[in-house]
């Protein structure tokens, strides 16, 4: 029986397995031939993939945008965030349920919503807050901090933060000092593959930055919407660029994550 139940499941794997790899397969395969009108591909060529790469208006440039674009909110956030853990979990700790709540308010929210919000209440503005860029990079912020604020307490919460800044105090460092030249520096893997993980979820983006910035700031995902339309074949080789760009991202970001999994438990059973 249990065999038999043991031989269903992994039918079942096998079958999702297969229904979730046929789309990147076939994207793959048009990505790479010129005529899938058969049965057998026919006319193999990497020219799509030397095309969307060439020239300054290509691939590279978008690349590099959809980095910029990303990592910048991402740091900010990321010091912002460690600035008010800190603050919290030092001077007043019954504020921490209540961070929690907020962090979590920006899963409610609608990526096509917050744009247009922005849009209506900044765009007009005469200040630098009507800059599309600047608008971009706070909604990102806004989007990813649900998960920098998860990973970041998950990270904080492998040491044991007070007894810590107390013996440096006794050593003659301040609090501050210590849990940004002690603390963070312990727990830096944990804060990578957050991240890398905010990234990802950024770089992937085509609904806010469509909204928000279009023409003003290609990215990617504008540059895929754009190719699309002149060559399906050119668009599948961009969409497997990006897959595999988000691949490396998710996998790098889940081995930090783990690694700082099992540094967690080992301190805890190391406490036991």
């Amino acid at each position: 029986m249990k065999k038999r139940s043991n031989a269903f499941s992994s039918f079942i794997i096998l079958i999702l397995s297969i229904l979730l790899l046929l789309p990147l397969f076939v994207t793959l395969l048009n990505s790479l031939f010129r005529d899938l009108s058969n049965i057998i591909p026919e006319g193999f060529t990497l020219s799509f993939y030397a095309d969307i790469f060439a020239g300054s208006g290509g691939m590279t440039g978008a690349i590099g945008r959809s980095l910029v674009i990303a990592i910048i909110p991402t740091l900010v956030l990321l010091v912002l965030l460690l600035l008010a853990m800190y603050v919290v979990q030092i001077h007043y700790p019954k504020w921490d349920k209540y961070l929690d709540l907020l962090s979590k308010i920006p899963y409610g929210i609608q990526g096509v919503i917050l744009a247009v919000s922005i849009i209506s209440l900044y765009a007009s503005s005469s200040t630098f807050l009507s800059n599309r860029i600047f608008l971009l990079s706070c909604a990102y912020g806004v989007v990813i901090l649900p998960y920098m604020y998860q990973g970041i307490k998950n990270a904080l919460t492998t040491l044991e933060i007070m007894p810590i800044l107390e013996a440096a105090e006794t050593l003659g460092a301040s609090k501050l000092y210590a849990y940004f030249r002690i603390i963070v520096p312990s727990v830096l893997k944990g804060l990578v593959a957050t991240i890398l993980l905010s990234i990802g979820i950024l770089f992937s983006d085509f609904v806010l930055v469509n909204i928000i910035a279009g023409s003003y700031y290609e990215t990617t995902s504008i540059f895929l919407d754009k190719t699309r339309s002149v060559s399906g074949h050119a668009a599948s080789a961009i969409s497997v660029v990006i897959f595999c760009m988000m691949l490396i991202l998710t996998n790098l970001a889940g081995y930090l994550g783990s690694k700082e999994t099992k540094k967690a438990k080992t301190n805890a059973t190391t406490n036991e």
